[in-house]
């Protein structure tokens, strides 16, 4: 849709503290500011603000912002129209200022603008508790304090925030919190630094190439962030970073230790790391924007936001590329209290495995304590037998006898659950593993309907974050140390295979593992040694190793390996298909290469329909599908898969006949819609992304938000 521009002259647009703002700069020479909401950018308010004038934003804090303008400094209130402009700031031509904090609000006796010197162990200061004819800038080293703290003298400080009256910092990467005194009187101000204490890691951040520590403190309310990066590699060596994970810890008043948090309900954070890492916290208001973290990447191009509940990014687009966009902090009645966020606490879990169905959009309440069905309580339950999903809960809500009659389905009562059976058999569902439950939580998500299946106290443990290879109703994954597991989540049962002391790339397995026939393969490459390790399950035996041989450069990226017939075929670098013809013949194989090195520019993925072979790629805007020709070995592009649907894994894809008309000729992924949390899929016939809301098809704008924790579509399987 086209953005709106609306003229607000010199007056502010109409800012709301129920959404988060952004004001876009360009201090080229443009005499405007553009506001505009997250995540809505269809209208944008052009304003002429004169404080705002040639003036950087580089914070807000108790209730002031903070400008700049080259080497001048001062703070504005826009609630009084005050502004307060600092005395010059004298700079080498080599210095530059980093990141700043105001340690409380400017009429306090105590007051102090506290920036960093990019690059250098150096606060410079202003203490604002003087007449304004005094103001004057203090600088002050910090170095032999900090090694005295830490022991060594490669530290720095990083994220200053105020926090109960005090400055805070974080130090070594974020491994430590060191409380920040200001001394301030008429003689000689002083800065004395101590350290509080260490800062919580987390396993799922620590093993990220890149992570990012913040510090944001906020009346009574200090929060510890950790933004991790992962790199993407694709087929064509093309390096990307995008993000991994994010984790949020907030300290505990009363015992002073770290708590991790799993909500962030009514508040909402902005991360800016295209410029001095400014983190931004506030109140929202309304429902569909809280929870989230938002985070502008280094480029200061992208927005990700990532949702603290069921821990997804989103990723879109920043309306302008100016020199500077920030976020506007709307300041409301709830922000001047001290109140804390709290976090909703589990409900106690059912000892006997209940599976609890829930919509997205649907709290479960009781409606009347009346009879609303004047039914026999037989005819209720005969209506209950042929509710599915949310149906089943819309009824249970109805009132105290309806719910007597359709009671919570337990997992161990394959009586109650065989409506579980037949519905599954419409569609693989989408599997997510919450590792922040205990001993994981399964989320099963309904792709047609949007319902979510909890499956409590799963014994399943998924190390290194990832789901190698789902197929038949059963995940292969990593349990421990070099030690591979199949699970099946519908019946709890494991098989564990041998010990094997490689950590394989790429992994399949040709059949259930309960199969007489099951093979199981992974790729392991490192350097120039790459090796195809083969284990037949029914058969016990150790893991064989064989040597790939492609006389000449050796590949080094396996995926998404497929079985087809006999053969195994498996995405290698730059596009190619390998394949290793008849397995079962252990010798040293010189690995055929098939298909063209291009098709066009995205992410490849590999698909098996029936007996043929599929090629998925998945551009910037357009999804298209290619089939390997039998006899030429190439690929020749499909425009309709008939009755067939594909779903898109990171280490698994699925192609199955769909049993309903609406998910024909569709490519399904591994993404909830931003708003409605259902599963996004896209259109070969339309070329659009769209949901299912029932059996209606909606078209959607973007391409959905990410899952974090490990994830896969699987098909269900009883047996």
């Amino acid at each position: 849709m086209e953005r709106k521009l609306i003229a607000c002259g010199t007056q502010f647009p109409p800012l709301s503290a129920n959404y988060p703002w952004l004001v876009a700069q360009n201090l080229d020479g443009s005499r405007y500011q553009t506001f505009y909401r997250i995540p809505d950018q269809l209208y944008h308010y052009n304003c002429r603000i004169p404080e705002l004038l040639g003036r950087l934003i580089r914070g807000h804090s108790h209730g002031w912002v903070i400008l700049s303008k080259k080497n001048t400094w001062s703070l504005w209130n826009p609630a009084t129209s005050k502004l307060i402009n600092l005395p010059p700031l004298s700079l080498n031509a080599s210095e530059s200022v980093g990141q700043c904090c105001l340690s409380s609000p400017p009429d306090d006796p105590t007051s102090v603008l506290l920036l960093t010197i990019t690059g250098e162990r150096t606060f410079v200061f202003c203490q604002l508790g003087y007449k304004l004819d005094r103001l004057t800038w203090t600088r002050r080293p910090y170095n032999r304090q900090l090694a005295r703290i830490n022991g060594r003298y490669d530290g720095i400080l990083q994220c200053p925030t105020s926090y109960n009256g005090k400055v805070y910092a974080l130090c070594n990467n974020g491994e430590s919190l060191i409380q920040v005194d200001i001394r301030v009187n008429d003689s000689q101000p002083a800065v004395q630094l101590s350290r509080v204490g260490k800062c919580p890691s987390h396993t799922v951040t620590t093993h990220f190439p890149i992570s990012i520590p913040l510090l944001k403190g906020s009346n009574t309310e200090l929060f510890y962030i950790r933004v991790a990066f992962k790199e993407v590699t694709s087929l064509w060596g093309v390096t990307r970073k995008t993000l991994g994970n994010v984790c949020l810890f907030r300290r505990n008043v009363a015992s002073m230790m770290w708590e991790e948090m799993v909500n962030l309900k009514g508040a909402v954070f902005f991360v800016d790391l295209s410029g001095d890492c400014s983190i931004y916290y506030s109140r929202v208001f309304a429902s569909e924007l809280e929870g989230y973290i938002h985070i502008r990447d280094e480029m200061g191009n992208m927005m990700y936001s990532y949702n603290m509940e069921d821990k997804t990014i989103s990723v879109s687009s920043i309306a302008y590329s100016p020199s500077h966009v920030s976020l506007w902090e709307c300041r409301s009645k709830v922000d001047d209290e001290d109140s804390e966020l709290t976090c909703d606490s589990e409900k106690e879990e059912d000892k006997n495995g209940t599976i609890d169905v829930r919509s997205p959009t649907y709290e479960e309440v009781e409606l009347n304590e009346t009879r609303l069905l004047n039914l026999p309580f037989h005819l209720l339950e005969m209506i209950t037998d042929r509710c599915i999903g949310v149906e089943y809960m819309y009824f249970r809500a109805t009132c105290k006898r309806c719910r007597l009659a359709a009671p919570l389905i337990r997992w161990s009562d394959k009586t109650t659950s065989r409506r579980l059976h037949n519905y599954s058999l419409t569609s693989p569902w989408l599997m997510v593993v919450d590792k922040n439950k205990d001993l994981g939580t399964i989320n099963l998500i309904d792709p047609v309907f949007g319902d979510k299946y909890y499956m409590k106290r799963s014994r399943v443990f998924i190390d290194r974050d990832k789901i190698l290879c789902s197929r038949f109703g059963w995940l292969l994954f990593y349990s421990g140390a070099y030690i591979l597991s199949f699970y099946n989540p519908f019946t709890s049962e494991i098989r564990k295979l041998p010990y094997t002391h490689l950590h394989f790339d790429s992994l399949c397995f040709s059949a259930p593992p309960t199969s007489p026939d099951c093979m199981v393969v992974g790729f392991y490459t490192r350097s120039n040694d790459v090796r195809v390790c083969i284990h037949f399950v029914a058969r016990e035996q150790p893991w064989r190793t064989i040597q790939l041989d492609f006389g000449g450069a050796p590949l080094r990226h396996f995926r998404f390996p497929t079985f087809c017939g006999r053969d195994l075929y498996v995405l290698c670098d730059k596009g190619q298909v390998c394949v290793l013809k008849n397995l079962r013949n252990f010798q040293r194989y010189n690995v055929k290469k098939v298909g063209p090195e291009r098709i066009c520019e995205g992410d490849y993925f590999l698909v098996k329909r029936d007996q043929q072979l599929l090629l998925v790629v998945v551009g910037e805007c357009i999804v298209e599908v290619f089939k390997m020709n039998d006899h030429t070995k190439g690929w020749e592009k499909v425009n309709c898969l008939g009755r067939y649907t594909i779903y898109i894994g990171d280490t698994t894809c699925l192609c199955v006949e769909a049993k309903a008309r609406e998910m024909e000729n569709a490519v399904f992924f591994p993404r909830l819609h931003s708003r409605d949390g259902n599963v996004v899929f896209y259109s070969l016939e339309t070329c659009r992304y769209h949901m299912l809301n029932g059996k209606n098809v909606e078209e959607i704008v973007g391409v959905g938000r990410e899952h974090t924790y490990p994830h896969a579509w699987i098909e269900p399987s009883w047996s």
